[in-house]
C-alpha cells in the first residue's frame, strides 16, 4: 500500500517535468533576436528540455520498478532530485526575502512536496520490509 502510494504521488511530477520541460523548450524558440544569440537561448532551451526528458525517463522507469516490486532505488532518484530542487529554490526565497504568494507557485509548491512525500514513503519500514519479500 505504501508503495503504491509513493508511485501515485510521483505521477504528477512525471507530467509537470514534461509539461515545463516542453513549454520551456518552446518560449526559448519564440525569443525575438537573431545570430547567435537567439542560437545559444535555442541551445540552454534543448538542453533544459534534456535534462526535463531525462527526468521523466528515469522518473517512468523507477515507477515501473517499484510497481513490479523490484526495488526502490529507481523511484529515489527522481523523487528526490525533484524534492532538492523545490527545496533548494524555497531556501533560496527565503534568504533573500522574496518568498511571497504568487498563483504560479502553486505547481511547483505541490509537485515538489508531492515529490518529498513519495521520497519518504519510498524510504519508509513497511516499504523497505515489502521489498525484502519480493525479492526473496
Amino acid at each position: 500500500m505504501v508503495v503504491t502510494l509513493a508511485v501515485l504521488l510521483m505521477l504528477p511530477a512525471v507530467v509537470t517535468w514534461l509539461i515545463a520541460g516542453i513549454a520551456f523548450f518552446l518560449a526559448m524558440m519564440r525569443t525575438e533576436g537573431d545570430g547567435l544569440g537567439k542560437f545559444l537561448v535555442v541551445v540552454i532551451g534543448a538542453v533544459v528540455l534534456a535534462l526535463a526528458l531525462l527526468v521523466v525517463l528515469l522518473a517512468s522507469l523507477g515507477i515501473l520498478i517499484a510497481w513490479r516490486g523490484d526495488g526502490a532505488e529507481g523511484l529515489t532518484v527522481p523523487a528526490g532530485f525533484t524534492f532538492g530542487l523545490f527545496v533548494v529554490v524555497i531556501v533560496t526565497l527565503l534568504v533573500q526575502g522574496k518568498l511571497s504568494y504568487q498563483p504560479t507557485m502553486v505547481t511547483p509548491l505541490v509537485v515538489g512536496g508531492l515529490a518529498g512525500v513519495s521520497l519518504a514513503l519510498i524510504k519508509s519500514p513497511p516499504a523497505r520490509a515489502w521489498f525484502a519479500s519480493r525479492m526473496r
